[in-house]
């Protein structure tokens, strides 16, 4: 049986990535008077690379080892892109706490072969029509969100699918005749590549994924770490992730599904803002975006997101989920 005498083990994927995270949660730790070790593990996820998640089960793949090391009493703490997550967590676990959010919106990084930045604004992020006249280039992601939201562009973006981690995937762009490369900015923003050519892209159309940014850390439910650890807790990103996540439980959701899904507090507007869009695989969108008056931390989880639902449901998603009883297209071999 764990306790919090000694240091607190934190179970961690072994790329740099997951290990800037898991350090970040461990100095976290560290100012909160508990020192930490690392125990790296590898997931299936990292094991098996030349098949797409939607084919595996999903991004499961990437936490499935991780809660087992917690269960077994080998670690205290996972740490996780909270993106990565399945909606629902498994009886016996929990989310102790949910970290400040670091950039949510996708990146578009550029092979330094184009000259594909100098046709954009020097300042600002590159929103939809900027992105059309980017015109029919070649673009590697094997995100179905992020690929249906380049489909229905209609601009003849090809597409080619590419995994592994973040720096590998950016020497696969540079070793390429790709142009560019889509990757989470807070990837960008943790790992320090800020000097790498990319543009940040406008969230307002491309909407990321459910708790895109946020970091959570996982412990089991009787983990005498649970309360120490949701010292750590930040409450508006613990908030807007949770709601998030709730509407894409609340839509059946998967990793075949192309959703995302935004709330943020509007401090000008006085506001909580929430975005939601569904796609098919084609690029055919649903999209709505609504108000509430409380700020998320005072909004009913539940209630919010069946707003949502309704929204969605109003603006014809029905027709975009039939589509999506069918199989996601073939997106060629994994590169």
């Amino acid at each position: 049986m764990s306790t919090t005498k000694g240091k607190a083990r934190i179970v961690t994927r072994g790329s740099a990535l997951a290990l800037w995270q898991a350090n970040f949660v461990a100095d976290q730790m560290k100012d909160n008077g508990h020192e930490c070790e690392l125990n790296i593990v590898k997931t299936q996820g990292d094991r098996v690379q030349d098949r797409f998640l939607h084919e595996m089960g999903g991004k499961g793949l990437f936490v499935r080892e991780l809660e087992e090391a917690l269960a077994a009493d080998k670690a205290d703490l996972a740490v996780h892109s909270l993106k990565d997550l399945p909606a629902k967590i498994p009886h016996g676990f929990t989310l102790a706490a949910i970290l400040k959010r670091h950039i949510p919106n996708d990146v578009i990084i550029f092979n330094s072969k184009t000259n594909h930045m100098a046709k954009l604004p020097a300042d600002g992020m590159i929103n939809r029509e900027q992105f059309k006249k980017l015109g029919k280039i070649t673009i590697a992601t094997a995100s179905l969100r992020r690929q249906s939201l380049l489909r229905g562009l209609k601009t003849g973006i090809e597409l080619v699918a590419v995994r592994g981690n973040v720096d590998t995937r950016i020497r696969k762009l540079e070793e390429s005749n790709w142009d560019a490369l889509i990757l989470a900015g807070a990837s960008i923003e943790r790992l320090g590549l800020t000097g790498v050519p990319h543009k940040m892209i406008d969230l307002e159309w491309f909407t990321p994924c459910a708790a895109q940014g946020a970091l959570a850390i996982e412990t089991t439910e009787t983990s005498p770490y649970r309360d120490i650890v949701a010292k750590l807790k930040d409450p508006r990103t613990y908030a807007c992730a949770t709601l998030e996540r709730k509407v894409l439980e609340f839509l059946g959701g998967d990793c075949t599904m192309p959703f995302g899904a935004y709330f943020v507090w509007d401090e000008k507007a006085n506001k909580t803002t929430a975005r939601a869009v569904v796609l098919d695989y084609e690029g055919d969108e649903v999209r709505v975006e609504l108000s509430f008056n409380e700020k998320p931390e005072k909004l009913d989880v539940d209630a919010a997101a069946k707003k949502v639902i309704a929204a969605l449901e109003t603006a014809g998603v029905s027709a975009i989920m039939k589509k999506l009883e069918s199989e996601p297209p073939s997106m060629g071999e994994i590169n």
